[in-house]
C-alpha cells in the first residue's frame, strides 16, 4: 500500500458538501431577512399588544380603578398606564395622576395601518390604523372596555389586527395575509 503525502486535491463530494451548506446557509438567511421574518415580527408585536391589553383589564379589575392603553403612531409605540382614580368621574387621562406601567415601540418593519381593508364587523377603517376614542383603549373596573381595533401592517401587505369588545373587554386577534381575514 502506497501512502501520497501532500496532497492537496479536493474530491467532487468535498465541492458538492461545502454548496450544500451555503445553499442550506442562503435559505436560512433569506427567511429572517424576508417576508416570513417581517410577518413574524409582525405577529410577535400583536402577541405583546394582546398580552398588555389582557394585562390591563385584569390590572382593572384587579385594582378598582381604569386602567388604558394608549397609541402612539407617530413614534410607532403604545403606553400601559393605569389612572389613580382619585376624583369619581375623572376621565382625564393627561392631567398627571396617572402612572405609566410599560412603554411599548413597535419593530422594523412592523407600523400601525392596514394593507388589507378593515377586519370582519369593524364599523371605518382609520388612517394611522387605530380606531379606539383618542388612540386609547381604557378599561374599566368591572372588564369592560371600549370597541375598537389597531391594525399592525408589514410591507409585503400582509396585516393583523386586535381589538376589544366593548360589553365583555375580550381582546380577539385577527390576521390577513392577502387572502381574507381570519380569526
Amino acid at each position: 500500500m502506497k501512502v501520497i503525502l501532500g496532497n492537496r486535491g479536493t474530491t467532487l463530494l468535498e465541492l458538492l458538501v461545502v454548496v450544500g451548506i451555503l445553499a442550506i446557509s442562503i435559505g436560512i438567511a433569506g427567511f429572517y431577512l424576508g417576508n416570513r421574518g417581517a410577518r413574524a415580527q409582525m405577529k410577535s408585536n400583536l402577541r405583546e399588544l394582546a398580552g398588555y391589553m389582557k394585562l390591563a383589564r385584569a390590572g382593572a379589575i384587579r385594582d378598582s380603578r381604569p386602567w388604558a392603553i394608549r397609541f402612539d403612531a407617530t413614534n410607532k409605540r403604545y403606553l400601559v398606564y393605569s389612572h389613580s382614580g382619585e376624583s369619581a368621574g375623572n376621565d382625564d387621562w393627561t392631567d398627571g395622576d396617572e402612572t405609566i406601567y410599560r412603554t411599548v415601540y413597535l419593530a422594523d418593519p412592523v407600523s400601525y395601518g392596514s394593507r388589507q381593508g378593515k377586519r370582519p364587523d369593524a364599523t371605518s377603517l382609520p388612517v394611522n390604523g387605530i380606531s379606539f376614542l383618542a388612540d386609547r383603549v381604557v378599561f374599566n373596573p368591572n372588564g369592560t372596555s371600549q370597541s375598537g381595533t389597531v391594525y399592525f401592517s408589514v410591507s409585503d401587505g400582509a396585516t393583523m389586527a386586535v381589538g376589544s369588545l366593548s360589553t365583555t373587554g375580550r381582546i380577539k386577534v385577527w390576521r390577513n395575509y392577502g387572502s381574507g381575514w381570519v380569526e
